[in-house]
């Protein structure tokens, strides 16, 4: 009998709202990060209904200048340094990197945030992973995308990018590989549905069954 293979070698992660439930964590943050980068920080309501749009769009809405970014995702990742432990991983994500390890098919974090604080949060599943592309970068996700694919010696079409938000999807169409996008992050399920990924799943259990079919 013949032993089927999946038909993705490679799955590239996001991190924040795709691995780790760093959302409660990072609304907390947002008063203080306001007040220290002087933009305007967003209530309950306004927060729900900026998830459903690309962070472009959010960016220009909280009046955040472009040339603030860097300063505020550097002091993003500090406090996430300081304060990875209160961060955990989504239910299932544990087993999903386990079963896509066991089932050879390699997985990649492809992230803004620092390997170090990565790393922290994934624990003992880091182990799982077999490439990390962390920190802040000039030329984008779908460069990132590339860079690894080519590292790790994969066809375009045996890759798959997992996202919850509408650049991580605009990314891998770029790059000429498989979307997925999870409902369970920071971007709203209508405009992730909206920039037409090639998978929408609600759970990382649906997510693995997905990428070891």
């Amino acid at each position: 009998m013949a032993i089927r293979m999946a038909q993705y070698k490679l799955v590239l992660f996001d991190f924040d709202g795709v691995l780790a439930d760093s959302a409660a964590w990072f609304i907390a943050q947002l008063p203080s990060l306001a007040e220290a980068h002087r933009f305007r920080s967003p209530d309950v309501a306004e927060i729900e209904r900026l998830r459903g749009l690309p962070t472009r769009d959010v960016v220009k809405a909280l009046g955040v200048s472009p040339l603030r970014l860097p300063g505020i995702a550097a002091d993003l990742r500090k406090r996430m340094a300081d304060e990875a432990h209160q961060i955990a991983l989504f239910e299932g994500v544990p087993d999903l990197l386990r079963r896509l390890h066991d089932g050879g098919v390699r997985s990649a974090v492809v992230s803004s945030n620092s390997e170090e604080n990565v790393r922290a949060v994934l624990g003992p599943s880091a182990a799982l992973i077999s490439a990390f592309s962390c920190g802040a970068s000039l030329f984008g996700k779908g460069a990132r995308f590339s860079s690894l694919i080519r590292k790790l010696d994969v066809e375009p079409a045996r890759v798959c990018a997992v996202g919850d938000e509408v650049r991580d999807i605009e990314a891998a169409h770029h790059v000429h590989v498989a979307a997925m996008a999870v409902s369970w992050g920071y971007g709203a399920a209508s405009a992730l549905s909206a920039a037409v990924p090639d998978y929408m799943v609600h759970t990382p259990a649906e997510a693995a069954a997905v990428l070891l079919a």
